[in-house]
């Protein structure tokens, strides 16, 4: 890197008060099982109106866009040569890469609860897809930003009440105002769109797409895990696009005078492979590094059940993330036309812009598709910084994780950090002062087959599996992670075990 320069519930009523005062104080409700101290803190995090910041002044604006399940190394700045992200490594080039980043849990509300609340998942209690996040019980830091003055946008998949996958024709229903934003507009995520739910699919009903669309998915849903095809849509009505259109028509009129932060959420790359044909016919054809193959021996017995590459040929399999990789270049695409927006509007020097994604995606490795595993195509993501507060460029290996931009974007702007929170402000790294911020990442899931939770040192991963053998993997010298060498090294284990211990707590 180079240096450059009470424990009590309240009403909704009483929220609702309470939060249009901008003086807000959230109890934790003993369901969440947190201690009587972190109640007492978060008893104490009261925004009043001196406070509040009413004009954007030398204040940052922060433009943090999500990819849904890009796995770290599908990126130019990577080393991925076969996929054209020219914005994101440009980005990366500006300021830094976190490459070593893991998000908090590989599923997407349990990793975005995370974010949002800067806490581990058992804390927020938000263990699966099926929770929503528990606004009256866990302050999120959108509302932080908001009660400090901040307008707080979001466009595309949020991901916070997925129990309940209803989003308003406008993308803008009560629970996306209580969870701290001024600007919603929410779309459904691509496993959400068998119904009219939502702002994007009454867009193509209203252009009389949506049941070819509809069918399409389907279709699909009969096919194998690694079937692919191009999207029955043009561009300009496939999801990602629609979003990024609508992302950039709000950085176009947002006012200038109060800072911003802007949550911009594409719901790609994710499955299913289906990019428009404009994009896909970028990589007919294109080499592309052949997925990791694991004899499974050594390993968790759950994993012989997620074996989805059987029966599929090599180019079968190849053209998996040859779809995939036209998915994330049109993203590229869209964040190029946010950063031209911003410099056009001579906000880009002002802005924090932060890239990064919920999860990874497998792709074929280990004969595995999606996520929810513990091996890093699932659990590494990318995360790129750049902007005010940056004083660094380069790579960054540091131990990092997802929510720690909770206490990182407060940090930046200027606003005090809670001292309930889990994560860490990556502050230290970003100003030069500090390396590194912890020690070891921790990452879990509660799943009735793929249960765990893993520590890694950065060297070792070990992985305790409730309701099955554990795993370790020396990620330097083992970096595809196929040989579990849990008896090899027991004092290394112990540590481990004895870490994991201390985290659960």
């Amino acid at each position: 890197m180079i240096n450059k320069k009470n424990n009590n519930k309240i009403t909704r009523r009483n929220f609702i008060k309470n939060s249009v005062l901008g003086s807000v104080s959230l109890g934790i409700g003993a369901n969440i099982g947190l201690s009587e101290k972190t109640n007492a803190e978060i008893s104490k995090l009261n925004f009043n109106a001196r406070s509040v910041r009413l004009r954007g002044g030398d204040v940052p604006n922060i433009l943090m866009i999500m990819a849904d399940q890009l796995r770290w190394d599908y990126i130019g700045c990577a080393g991925a040569e076969f996929v054209n992200t020219p914005v994101i490594d440009r980005l990366a080039s500006e300021g830094v890469w976190l490459s070593q980043c893991t998000c908090n849990s590989p599923l997407c509300a349990p990793s975005r609860a995370a974010l949002a609340s800067g806490m581990r998942m058992r804390r927020t209690g938000v263990l699966h897809n099926n929770y929503i996040y528990p606004i009256n019980q866990i302050p999120t830091y959108y509302q932080a930003l908001r009660n400090y003055g901040f307008r707080v946008g979001c466009a595309g998949k949020v991901d916070l009440h997925k129990a309940i996958s209803w989003f308003g024709k406008n993308g803008d229903i009560p629970f996306m105002y209580q969870l701290g934003f001024t600007d919603p507009f929410e779309a459904e995520g691509k496993q959400t769109i068998k119904k009219i739910r939502g702002p994007y699919t009454n867009y193509l009903a209203e252009k009389g797409l949506y049941e070819k669309f509809r069918d399409d998915y389907s279709m699909r849903d009969k096919k194998p895990k690694f079937y692919s095809g191009d999207s029955v849509l043009k561009e300009e009505d496939w999801e990602d696009a629609w979003i990024g259109r609508f992302a950039c028509e709000w950085l176009n009129n947002v006012s200038k005078e109060s800072p911003w932060h802007y949550f911009v959420s594409f719901v790609g790359p994710h499955h299913p492979w289906d990019p428009p044909s404009n994009y896909a016919d970028k990589y007919r054809n294109a080499k592309m590094p052949e997925p990791i193959y694991d004899t499974l021996e050594g390993k968790p017995d759950y994993q012989k059940t997620l074996q989805f590459t059987k029966g599929a040929s090599v180019e079968e399999l190849l053209n998996v993330r040859r779809q995939y990789c036209a998915m994330i270049e049109l993203l590229d695409t869209y964040i190029g036309k946010m950063v031209e927006i911003l410099k056009k509007r001579n906000m880009y020097d002002n802005t924090l812009i932060i890239i990064c994604a919920d999860h990874g995606e497998m792709l074929g490795d280990h004969g595995m598709y999606y996520k929810s595993v513990p091996y890093d195509p699932s659990i590494r993501i990318p995360l790129i910084v750049r902007g005010p507060g940056v004083e660094i460029e380069g790579e960054s290996k540091a131990l990092i994780q997802l929510f720690d931009l909770y206490p990182t974007i407060l940090e930046i702007a200027g606003i005090e950090v809670p001292n309930f929170i889990d994560a860490k402000s990556l502050f230290p790294i970003l100003s030069g002062k500090e390396e590194k911020i912890r020690e070891y990442q921790f990452v879990e899931l509660y799943d009735r087959q793929k249960n765990y939770q893993l520590v890694c040192d950065g060297k070792f991963k070990f992985i305790k599996n409730t309701f099955e053998i554990n795993e370790m993997y020396d990620r330097e010298n083992d970096p595809e992670e196929c040989h579990n060498i849990i008896d090899k090294y027991p004092q290394v284990q112990r540590k481990l075990e004895e870490v994991l211990r201390e985290m659960s707590i």
